[in-house]
């Protein structure tokens, strides 16, 4: 029986190199797994982190040429045509212009835009979308989620964590960056949502950085993301794809003053975070 397909896009990225290299590693290989993104520099995680890349990191990292392709979403026609030419099954969506961009213009071409085309791809029968926590950033002028992002929130006040089903994303005091990106990744989940053909799941991912830690005193390090707990989703997220399941789920470790609920990820799909910031900064 042949392995399924899957295309990371956005695999240049932090994540998306995370992505590919663990599901190339596993034993036994569960998945026939290519790249995709309009380039292949190390991802620009590592500068906003100031953290140094050798050669030997970029080599180590890499994704082989025979397994990547290089090409933008947005370029609709170029990328139904790969995806058809490398009969891709499953595709991990993680292409998108970061908060951190500056023009918004591209961001929502490469968020919406680039997103549709992604899921109106013929052939493609699931799609893990990658959306974010930022989501629900509209939170923070409520209590007690503003004192959990201005760090004062005191050990004694209980925590009512926000769920998919109940709590909807809502506006926040956003500068125009932040909220086309917030609106982009809303556009995301509409357009998964919409989707009747195919399986989809969007995952709500917390922080990941490069070094891989959850340490200082920023909101950040409440929804953190260990790499081995993102790893750990992906493998469960595929998973329940190839059984045609479809949600959307939370995806943090477990951490100190966590405001979201990660139930239903434990409960639809087994997954269990293994790591968290637990002492409070």
């Amino acid at each position: 029986m042949s392995l399924k397909r899957v295309l990371v896009t956005g695999a240049s990225g932090l994540i998306g190199r995370l992505f590919f290299n663990h599901l190339n590693t596993q034993i036994p290989l569960k998945y026939d797994v290519y790249g995709l993104d309009i380039t292949t520099d190390v991802s620009t995680r590592y500068e906003l982190e100031k953290l140094l890349i050798t050669e030997n990191d970029k080599q180590r990292t890499a994704i082989p040429q025979d397994r990547f392709v290089q090409c933008d979403v947005t370029d609709r026609e170029k990328l139904h045509r790969l995806l058809d030419e490398l009969k891709i099954d499953i595709v991990i969506h993680l292409a998108v212009s970061s908060p951190f961009e500056t023009d918004v213009d591209k961001l929502l071409r490469v968020n919406v835009e680039g997103t549709r085309n992604v899921f109106e791809a013929p052939g493609v029968q699931s799609i893990l979308y990658a959306s974010s926590v930022r989501t629900m950033l509209g939170y923070f002028i409520q209590e007690p989620y503003r004192s959990i992002e201005a760090h004062t929130l005191h050990d004694s006040i209980p925590i009512r964590k926000l769920t998919v089903a109940n709590d909807p994303p809502i506006d926040g005091v956003f500068t125009p960056i932040e909220q086309a990106y917030f609106q982009s990744k809303l556009l995301g989940e509409q357009i998964a949502h919409a989707t009747r053909d195919k399986n989809t799941i969007c995952a709500r991912f917390g922080w990941v950085n490069a070094r891989n830690e959850a340490a200082g005193d920023r909101w950040e390090c409440t929804v953190w993301c260990s790499h081995r707990d993102l790893c750990e989703f992906v493998d469960r997220a595929l998973d329940a794809l190839v059984r045609k399941q479809s949600g959307t789920y939370f995806v943090c470790s477990d951490n100190y003053q966590l405001w979201l609920d990660m139930n239903d990820a434990k409960n639809d799909l087994g997954f269990v975070a293994k790591d968290g910031s637990k002492i409070k900064a």
